[in-house]
């Protein structure tokens, strides 16, 4: 910041120049701090930006495993019924009108 500065002979006394000098120097500096917080927010901004982006990676990863997972684990599913309908047949019919004739009691009430 400017010091205040005293003209000749007036020892002590501020003129309207110092003032203004004073003024001046207080809007250079706020000019400079206002750069500066703008400077650190872009900064945070960017940080935040990179840490979202970094987990909605990690999220698209993981739900892209889990959905894998299950996918596989329904197709192992399907194969053990099918082997089973395969090595029982008749078993396998009877099972399936069961289930028919149960669901068709349930509905008709």
């Amino acid at each position: 910041m400017a010091e205040s500065k005293s003209t000749g002979g007036q020892a002590g006394k501020t003129t309207e120049a110092d003032i203004q000098a004073q003024i001046d120097q207080l809007r250079e500096d706020i000019a400079g701090l206002t750069k500066l917080i703008g400077s650190l927010g872009n900064e945070k901004a960017s940080d935040a930006r990179a840490r979202a982006e970094k987990f909605r990676d990690d999220a698209t990863k993981k739900g892209q495993e889990a959905y894998d997972r299950a996918r596989e684990e329904a197709m192992s599913i399907e194969e053990d019924i099918e082997d089973h309908i395969r090595s029982r047949p008749l078993q396998s019919i009877l099972m399936a009108a069961g289930f028919g004739f149960l669901a068709a009691l349930l509905t008709r009430r």
